[in-house]
């Protein structure tokens, strides 16, 4: 079956069409969603230029931090529904975040917390996708200092159809 993806555009006070989206994707048990600010080539141009060799020699992920959701497996497998960030903030991000009130879940349980490589945590099946999708835009917002990420967001959903 081949992978489709399509763009949802959202906006914080709105993310219904997100959720059902996560929810079509769980039920298939199988896809995986990004989400990212939705910033204007204008917003993008007023960013800090990095260069191929820094992007290539740095510690740290992208200025404009991004998020997939992966919902668990539908195969058999004890593949629980995940999500990941990867950001530019650098190291122990998920302390940093917690001193500011901004803590992971509780129930969900941190796999990575990286430089580089970025946030991936387990996900309870209990968490409704609201709750994931609200605490996914507040982290993204927070892991993002040098840019106003706004209230218009974008996710690129990709599952089989």
């Amino acid at each position: 079956m081949a992978m489709t993806a399509d763009v949802v555009e959202f906006t914080t006070t709105d993310t219904s069409e997100l959720e059902a989206r996560m929810q079509s994707l769980a039920e298939l048990g199988r896809g995986w969603i990004n989400i990212g600010p939705g910033l204007s080539p204008e917003d993008f141009s007023k960013l800090p230029p990095r260069s191929a060799f820094s992007k290539w020699i740095s510690g740290r992920g992208p200025v404009v931090p991004m998020a997939t959701w992966t919902p668990a497996a539908a195969d058999g497998k004890a593949t629980p529904v995940q999500i990941g960030i990867s950001h530019g903030t650098g190291p122990n991000a998920l302390p940093r975040m917690a001193e500011e009130g901004l803590e992971l879940p509780a129930g969900w349980v941190k796999r990575q917390d990286h430089a580089k490589n970025g946030i991936v945590a387990e996900v309870p099946a209990t968490a409704t996708h609201a709750a994931v999708v609200d605490w996914l835009l507040r982290a993204i917002t927070a892991l993002s200092p040098r840019v106003d990420v706004g209230s218009d967001w974008i996710a690129e959903t990709y599952g089989a159809h």
